[in-house]
């Protein structure tokens, strides 16, 4: 089911650049202008575990709660979030990985080709594709991403190609659920990269972390613009 986008309520001063531009998203999804700083902001680092469903039941919990900010980071194996990419953008994997700094290159293109034969065919159906990744990290992020766009909660989110591909099945699961969420920075990763563009969403950051701390960075940029 579409999700209802956020109205645009103000317009940043353009000298604020990115910054400018995620504070309007952010005001879009208060529903004032200017927007102030997040009252309830929940952090979330996700393992590898959890499920779809338990994501929908975590976002559920945050509104309930009154949170007004999620920050979305992961810390689980990165492989399916770039095969997910892969499978619904048609990239192919040595395109999808890119250049490695520090890993095992040959090891990562390999699990992605492994991974595309067993999830290219579910391209056009989302929930199926979460279940052929097998990534209990990258199902809980698809669901929670999609259930807070529901219940109109922002999600700030990390450059990782977990994050990145589980927004990208979101926005499949719940078209518009983009138009919810806050990119933190400019992924490192091509999959990752192409995840973004896809939903038109531009990092605030661009400093090449392929760690979760970029989500916590943009953050912290984010509250110091709103306090300017």
């Amino acid at each position: 089911m579409p999700v209802e986008p956020p109205p645009a309520v103000g317009t940043a001063d353009r000298a604020l650049g990115r910054i400018g531009a995620a504070l309007e998203r952010l005001a879009a999804t208060q529903g004032a202008w200017p927007p102030h700083p997040p009252r309830s902001v929940r952090r979330l680092l996700l393992a590898d575990e959890g499920s779809r469903e338990a994501g929908i039941a975590l976002a559920d919990e945050i509104a309930d709660a009154g949170g007004d900010l999620v920050v979305l980071s992961c810390a689980a194996d990165q492989v399916a979030g770039i095969v997910v990419v892969a499978a619904l953008l048609d990239l192919e994997p040595v395109h999808a990985v890119g250049t490695v700094s520090g890993a095992d290159w040959a090891s990562l293109t390999v699990g992605v080709r492994t991974g595309l034969r067993t999830t290219r065919g579910h391209a056009g159906d989302p929930a199926a594709l979460l279940e052929a990744a097998g990534s209990p990290a990258l199902s809980t992020a698809a669901g929670l991403l999609a259930q807070c766009a529901r219940r109109r909660t922002p999600v700030l989110l990390d450059g990782s190609p977990l994050v990145c591909g589980a927004a990208l099945v979101a926005e499949r699961l719940a078209p518009g659920a983009s138009t919810w969420w806050i990119a933190g920075q400019v992924p490192p990763n091509p999959a990752a990269s192409r995840a973004l563009a896809e939903l038109e969403l531009v990092g605030l950051l661009d400093l090449r972390l392929a760690l979760p701390l970029g989500a916590d960075l943009a953050l912290s940029v984010l509250l110091q613009a709103l306090d300017a």
